[in-house]
């Protein structure tokens, strides 16, 4: 089946399984995910086979990577552009212009905040021997480097330096985060 094919069968889905579709397929292009569930899409869609729903999510993918290379990011620009280049009915364009929409929404608001994810959290226990200013330091120390992804998906490393004491500090709140975290 072709692109046109791939289309028909996204015009049929149920709009519950298009957005969850739709949404997926941006998870693995933003790499938040490394594949699309085709099997649980077979299980919401009966009567499809599996090759009308791999056409679609490729089709979906294709549609999603042309449309993020367009430099205006609204939803009427989009759907006009998949009203002109598809045979996608006009709730399943709306449906592709939205995600759009939401996705660089989200994409803003975390680069407002610029909030990260942590990755990784390497440490070593050390011990300063000696200092410019005293020769006889003789102070153990914790050293951490933090690796965190931002909004973009770069991968930056943090190094910190802590006393015993700071380190100590420093494991109780991660124990009190735990603790809520376990609590919602």
């Amino acid at each position: 089946p072709g692109f046109f094919a791939a289309n028909e069968t996204l015009n049929e889905l149920p709009e519950g399984v298009l957005k969850r579709m739709v949404k997926d397929t941006r998870k693995l292009l933003n790499r938040e995910t490394e594949s699309i569930p085709v099997k649980e899409y077979l299980k919401a869609t009966p009567g499809m086979k599996e090759s009308e729903i791999t056409s679609a999510i490729n089709a979906s993918v294709f549609i999603l990577r042309q449309l993020a290379m367009e430099e205006k990011a609204d939803p009427k620009a989009m759907n006009s552009i998949l009203a002109r280049e598809t045979d996608l009915s006009k709730a399943v364009r709306a449906t592709f212009a939205l995600s759009f929409k939401e996705d660089e929404a989200e994409k803003k608001i975390r680069r407002a905040l610029n909030v990260g994810k942590l990755l990784d959290m390497k440490w070593k226990l050390g011990m300063g021997i000696s200092s410019s200013s005293c020769t006889a330091l003789k102070a153990p120390f914790v050293s951490l480097v933090l690796s965190v992804a931002d909004a973009d998906q770069e991968v930056r490393h943090h190094p910190v330096e802590l006393t015993i004491e700071q380190f100590q500090d420093f494991r109780e709140m991660f124990k009190k985060m735990a603790l809520q975290i376990e609590q919602v």
